[in-house]
């Protein structure tokens, strides 16, 4: 997959066909989008093309209700890869861009810079100075300028619609099994494993610390998670929270790995949620916590096993 970080380039591209949106998640609506696109460049003999922004338009035009990137930007771009776009364009989301107008973005960067021969979008996508453009006014264009245009509708999973918003929610809220139904995957963060306090160690769960700077951390809870390592994911239960039984102060991501006893520190790491068990719950005894652990543990095998 080729790369552009601007719109400053000069190569051309048979026959493109395009797609432009956030793209955040790489969620199973984004995926119809993108497998269109690329079905529609084959029957062209053209370039499927993927156009993105960075950072993401929410963060300076609504940063109050922006919650964070369920893809941080190297994710997106390995699964956009893994999905088979030829030609990936991430534009620099700047004041100068999103002040561009509907007719200047469309007339100068879709038809003169591009070339486009066609262009398939989400039904709710908006553009330009004040979010002005949308699919009506693509609709219109694409008949001024000769170019293919499809809107994708809404994909919707037991009537509700899979959205990015919505699935930052149930991320936060800590519903990831739902979540990772709507991604098409388990949602995933990365980091780096730290050194902690080894209490785990001392009752009989050692766990990995991991430091991360992916912004959307699930709901405080206990969850069937999995670590992968060198390819390979291992079975493993995760906690996110305070420690309440040792009074702890600081929020925390610790995983037991079952049947796993290497040293994994200052390793990166992938961890993915696969369903939530309980939430935090601040025990009155260690030996009352250590029960409640052997009882999630159990939970998370019996998820392994089915």
């Amino acid at each position: 997959m080729q790369v552009f970080e601007s719109l400053d380039f000069e190569e051309k591209f048979a026959n493109p066909i395009l797609t432009i949106g956030n793209y955040d998640g790489l969620h199973l609506g984004h995926r119809k989008i993108i497998e269109r696109v690329e079905i529609k460049a084959r029957e062209n003999k053209g370039t499927s093309m993927l156009m993105t922004f960075h950072p993401h338009p929410l963060t300076i035009l609504k940063p109050d209700r922006f919650i964070g990137l369920i893809t941080p930007l190297p994710v997106k771009r390995r699964l956009i890869e893994e999905a088979g776009i030829d030609v990936m364009f991430i534009i620099p989301f700047t004041d100068e861009f999103h002040l561009i107008s509907p007719e200047s973005f469309v007339e100068n960067i879709l038809v003169q810079k591009l070339g486009i021969k066609g262009l398939i979008v989400g039904y709710d996508f908006k553009f330009g100075k004040g979010g002005k453009g949308n699919v009506e006014y693509l609709a219109a264009k694409s008949t001024q300028y000769g170019f293919f245009f499809d809107i994708q509708e809404a994909i919707t999973l037991d009537n509700e619609k899979v959205g990015s918003n919505r699935i930052r929610r149930m991320i936060q809220e800590g519903d990831v099994k739902k979540a990772g139904l709507h991604l098409g995957r388990p949602y995933m963060i990365g980091g780096t494993v730290m050194a902690g306090d080894g209490r785990g160690r001392t009752i009989g769960f050692p766990t990995i610390n991991l430091q991360t700077e992916f912004p959307l951390i699930p709901g405080r809870g206990v969850y069937v998670s999995s670590v992968e390592i060198g390819g390979k994911r291992l079975p493993a239960v995760t906690n996110i929270g305070f420690n309440p039984t040792f009074d702890g102060q600081s929020l925390t991501i610790e995983t037991y790995i079952m049947d796993f006893s290497q040293d994994l520190y200052n390793q990166k790491v992938a961890l993915y949620f696969l369903d939530r068990i309980r939430d935090e719950v601040k025990f009155s005894s260690v030996d009352e916590l250590k029960d409640r652990i052997r009882k999630d543990v159990e939970i998370a095998r019996a998820y392994f096993t089915i």
